[in-house]
């Protein structure tokens, strides 16, 4: 479909191939020609995406995922207004971001004095996945562990004796025959290194993970919300 063009001009969808096949604008096809069961391809689709959104803007798990079942009905409502001048990821995606932005716009103009355990503030609540998701101390350990091996030699045992072993830097100094200048410059580099490397593992981890747990309930929650709308 090229930019600008009506979604009410388009050929069927092809009912016999499997949901996990069709693209996103066949299943927008499908919802707008009233299939609203195939909603739910979009929702299983985008949950990992929206909720990285929704704790990066958030920082917090219960209120990522309102933004997530808001942004999703918005969607749902304007689906017959997609024109697909973008794609429809960036289309979804931005409707989040706005939610997430008008989240926060909202907690900040709360009037003081006021407590409502659901909204705790920020500082008061996870800014994190739940911490069954997160990286346990084991996990953690092998991480640094396999990121100092991949520092020189001088800078990984400067980072031993300072860091691990909590020498001062005199004692560094005398253990490794060098001046407590050159173990000054040796740690910061080790630690930039050190950043360096995590940040390189990072990218490939799949952090903040949307699990079936998650997952399941949310588009349950959807889709029930979906099918009540007149």
């Amino acid at each position: 479909m090229t930019a600008g063009t009506s979604l009410a001009r388009h050929e069927p969808v092809a009912s016999s191939r499997p949901w996990g096949e069709l693209t996103d604008l066949e299943a927008v096809h499908g919802v707008v020609d009233g299939h609203r069961e195939m909603f739910e391809i979009i929702v299983r689709r985008y949950n990992p995406r929206l909720y990285r959104v929704g704790m990066a803007y958030l920082r917090n798990h219960a209120q990522a995922e309102d933004a997530m079942q808001n942004t999703y009905l918005k969607a749902f409502v304007n689906l017959g207004h997609f024109e697909g001048a973008a794609a429809f990821s960036t289309w979804l995606t931005r409707i989040m971001i706005n939610e997430c932005l008008m989240m926060m716009r909202r907690q900040k103009t709360a009037p003081l004095g006021v407590f409502d355990p659901d909204r705790l503030p920020a500082d008061e609540e996870s800014f994190a996945a739940p911490a069954r998701d997160l990286l346990d101390t084991e996990e953690l350990k092998a991480l640094l562990e396999q990121s100092i091996q991949t520092l020189p030699r001088a800078h990984r045992a400067v980072y031993i004796l300072r860091e691990i072993q909590q020498l001062s830097t005199a004692e560094t100094a005398a253990c490794l025959g060098m001046s407590a200048a050159n173990v000054k410059v040796s740690l910061h580099r080790a630690r930039e290194g050190l950043k360096a490397q995590i940040l390189k593992t990072a990218a490939g981890l799949e952090l903040f993970d949307y699990s079936a747990p998650y997952c399941d309930p949310m588009t349950a929650r959807v889709m029930a919300a979906v099918q009540a709308l007149a």
